[in-house]
């Protein structure tokens, strides 16, 4: 089954969680997704303010002055709390930032002006109204939508909450997704390594991936070979988490296994078995009482595909919002790279610097299991289903994962 094919199978056999809001203080929120618009409740600025340290002034006032022939002005003090206007002839102190008094419209900056007396300066150059000033509302105006539902918070929004007065903000609680890694072969990082046995790194990594599109990983652990311990794991998924996420079990002979197991729980059970893609292509796809289930490869780099193809996606139609955009290159590819008919391929590729060019050099790997062939790769190339590969030098479009280096 083709990738949008198995995507809308999916999607029609599942019920979306709806995620319920919490209230974060602003530094707490970096990376989290905002559940409702946020209007402005003030004027930004508040008050009209002075962009720059000088006098400020009324233009008209200033129109003619030069070093020749300098304005005369009296300076009145501002003093804290208290509104001062100014008249014609008369100038007022103020710094960066802060407000100017009513009737000014301009601020001449220190460098043009001199203080010749008590109480008196001289402009020796002229200034257009505005000049130097920002206007009350200027950035926001109160009432306008400034932040949108949906939105990934970013250090700049933070900033603008801050500047608005507020100390928290709404976000979607981050879906759960349960790990559950099954195979009797399987033992936890950090175990005695012996014959047979194999460290459970995908728990690892999904749940790494997880956090990185904004859900919340529970490591369940592993799960051998077992049908009643598979079915009894499940269950407690299905209870504790929005999307539940297997690792194992796709192969043959333990395909069934695990099949079994999900379609023993409720319906519809597993709906897609199986998908045009490589690596990843015994990824399976279940809905059990409307909750979405992945059962992804045991092998890292398709189990890494499989969840970067379906469970991103899931991730970001939860929180309401969208995938951020990746980003991309275009390189000429340094040798041939065939895929098969019908399947869309996940290539591997180191892109680099040669000159004014970059180049995509495929990453040479044996299986979906070299977990090298992801850390020595920086980058993605899809190849569609109806490509038969790519020719050496031709130039193709690679999502990148990591900074391109330049070669010596």
């Amino acid at each position: 089954m083709r990738i949008e094919e198995a995507l809308k199978v999916f999607y029609r056999s599942i019920n979306l969680t709806k995620l319920s809001i919490e209230t974060l203080p602003l530094k707490d929120a970096l990376g989290r997704v905002l559940a409702s618009d946020v209007a402005a409740p003030i004027d930004i600025p508040q008050f009209n303010l002075s962009a720059v340290d000088g006098y400020a002034v009324l233009a008209n006032d200033t129109f003619g002055a030069s070093p020749a022939n300098p304005v005369i002005f009296k300076v009145k003090e501002l003093r804290d709390g208290v509104d001062l206007s100014l008249k014609s002839g008369e100038a007022a102190y103020v710094s960066t930032g802060s407000p100017i008094p009513n009737g000014s419209d301009a601020v001449v900056m220190l460098e043009y002006a001199k203080k010749i007396g008590e109480g008196v300066i001289e402009v020796y150059k002229p200034v257009s109204p505005g000049e130097d000033v920002s206007w009350k509302g200027e950035d926001v105006k109160k009432g306008e939508i400034v932040l949108k539902e949906g939105m990934r918070l970013k250090p700049q929004d933070l900033g603008m909450l801050a500047s608005m007065g507020f100390t928290s903000v709404n976000v979607y609680r981050r879906p759960i997704v349960g790990i559950i890694s099954t195979g009797s072969e399987l033992v936890p990082p950090g175990s005695e390594r012996t014959f047979g046995r194999v460290i459970d790194v995908n728990s690892i990594i999904l749940s790494a991936m997880t956090m990185d599109y904004g859900g919340e990983p529970l490591p369940m652990g592993i799960v051998e070979d077992d049908l009643e311990k598979l079915r009894s794991m499940i269950r407690i998924g299905l209870v504790k988490s929005d999307i539940l996420v297997l690792t194992g079990g796709t192969s043959v002979g333990k395909a069934d296994l695990t099949k079994e197991a999900i379609d023993s729980l409720g319906t519809p059970g597993m709906v897609v078995h199986g998908v045009a893609m490589r690596p990843g292509r015994p990824t399976a796809l279940a809905s059990i009482e409307g909750k979405p289930v992945m059962n992804l490869s045991g092998y890292p780099v398709a189990a890494m595909i499989g969840f970067y193809v379906f469970g991103k996606d899931l991730i970001s139609s939860m929180l309401r919002t969208v995938d951020e955009p990746e980003p991309h290159v275009f390189a000429k590819v340094t040798r041939r790279i065939p895929s098969p008919p019908g399947i869309r391929s996940y290539v591997r590729v180191n892109v680099s610097r040669r000159g004014l060019d970059l180049i995509a050099e495929p990453v040479r790997s044996t299986g979906s299991g070299i977990i090298s062939s992801m850390v020595r790769a920086n980058g993605l190339l899809v190849i569609p289903e109806d490509v038969e590969g790519v020719d050496e030098g031709e130039m193709v479009e690679v999502i990148l994962m990591r900074p391109i280096q330049a070669l010596s």
